[in-house]
């Protein structure tokens, strides 16, 4: 029961404070660590942990399967011989999609990433699981990435509860302020601070290539592998700045299909010993992505004034091939942003660089 200040009834600016930090209290620590976490994502190693499955569904099921095509939901039958079959049920939050010859379902969580497949004409199933451990797990939950309600609506309370803390923090500092002259100052230093990192990132991001790959209706869907390297006029390469593929399959099994990204291999990659340090890194699923230019902004000192060529050139797997190629004049005597949108593997390529 709150008590009562002064014989009168009702909460007290202290009461609300203290409930209020109560109730922030693990939300906040959470929030915390896992802010430096996604901070520093590219410090923290992890070898994610893939689980696969291959099974037949028995014809009977599968016709009847078959027969569900197009539907918003799985049969029950199938969610009990899934259950069966693989130890685990399938999410409320699964995506499915039918095609002509294949279902394909994607499960995605917190920490991970979930699939199978079932041929429509044969009736194969394959499935596979992708844990990525407990910190990716943390992270997802920081922001919010395929949490579901509950966890939504936990945000919710947390970020109204914060508020309150926050406000009856400044008002209590100012009941309290009297006599205490660094009170305003710091005040306004958690102001001003944030505000000058803020601006001096925003001039930082100014060098900067994002990439988009484009989500796409289609039954098998393979991230695409991608490279992207700084030729001269007769495009001869200069510099690989990055190469995305499979790095984490065994016996470097993903190295074999880059000659499928064919202008890069043929330019660099059939004499490349991989992985690259600083350049290769694993291959990203459907939206926009930020390419890290230091191979590249390491190299434009040492470069000849002239025409160049930044290509990006993506490859999937049962699927197409597509490059884009954005002009580059050196030197660099004032800013200059282009870009080029692709029209199936890449979607809009942006770049932007200051002298």
């Amino acid at each position: 029961m709150a008590r009562r200040s002064g014989g009168r009834r009702g909460w007290s600016l202290k009461d609300w404070h203290w409930i209020s930090s109560a109730v922030c209290l693990i939300g906040m620590l959470l929030f915390s660590v896992t802010g430096i976490t996604l901070n520093h994502a590219g410090w923290i190693e992890s070898a994610p942990s893939v689980e696969s499955h291959e099974s037949s569904l028995p014809q009977t099921e599968l016709d009847r399967l078959a027969n569900a095509s197009g539907t918003d939901a799985l049969p029950t039958f199938f969610h009990r011989w899934y259950e069966d079959e693989t130890q685990n049920s399938i999410s409320s939050n699964a995506e499915i999609e039918w095609g002509d010859y294949e279902l394909y379902v994607a499960m995605p969580r917190p920490g991970g990433d979930s699939w199978f497949s079932v041929d429509l004409t044969s009736g194969a199933f394959y499935s596979e699981t992708t844990d990525r451990g407990w910190i990716a797990y943390f992270n997802d939950l920081h922001k919010a990435r395929n949490t579901g309600f509950l966890w939504s609506l936990f945000i919710d309370v947390f970020a109204i509860a914060s508020i309150l803390f926050t406000i009856t923090g400044l008002l209590l500092l100012k009941k309290y302020s009297k006599g205490r002259k660094s009170t305003w100052p710091l005040v306004l230093a958690g102001f001003i601070i944030p505000l000058f990192a803020v601006m001096g990132s925003a001039h930082a991001a100014e060098n900067e290539l994002n990439v988009e790959i484009p989500r796409l209706s289609v039954a098998e869907y393979h991230a695409p592998y991608l490279a992207v390297w700084l030729a001269d006029e007769r495009n001869q390469r200069v510099a690989d700045i990055a190469v995305w593929y499979d790095v984490n399959l065994k016996d470097n099994e993903g190295e074999k299909w880059l000659k499928d990204m064919r202008q890069w291999w043929r330019r660099s990659g059939r004499m490349a010993d991989m992985p690259i340090d600083g350049v290769s890194g694993a291959t990203r699923r459907p939206g926009t992505h930020k390419v890290d230019l230091t191979p590249l902004l390491t190299k434009l000192p040492d470069l000849e004034p002239g025409q160049y060529y930044l290509y990006v050139e993506a490859a999937r797997e049962v699927g197409g091939r597509e490059m884009l190629r954005l002009p580059l004049s050196l030197p660099i005597d004032s800013p200059i942003s282009i870009s080029e949108t692709g029209e199936h593997e890449l979607g809009r390529v942006s770049l932007k660089l200051e002298p």
